[in-house]
């Protein structure tokens, strides 16, 4: 399915926690900084930071259409020759 989600997976020793992004049809499994999956001692600790990192990774900054438009609008007005008639049109309030 094409949703968010978090869960936990029993395993020797406790529980890993996971969540899933919309754009990736696999769990993605919690790891420490080395890159191993961090294996909690319960299931509700293993929830509860399989929801933290959902919400961070929710919160970080992600490319959008609008931001290419923008630098696609920055270089032409840089390399586009200008119409004649643009700087006396925007000094009336008008734009071309």
């Amino acid at each position: 399915m094409n949703e968010f989600q978090i869960g936990t997976e029993a395993v020797n020793g406790g529980h890993l926690g996971w969540i899933r992004k919309v754009h990736r049809a696999t769990n993605e499994i919690l790891k420490d900084r080395r890159g191993d999956a961090i294996v909690f001692p319960t299931e509700d600790a293993a929830k509860a930071a399989a929801g933290e990192a959902m919400v961070a990774y929710l919160n970080t900054p992600m490319l959008r259409d609008g931001a290419r438009v923008e630098a696609i609008s920055k270089a032409e007005a840089l390399f586009k020759p200008r119409h004649p008639y643009a700087d006396a049109a925007s000094e009336r309030g008008k734009v071309a």
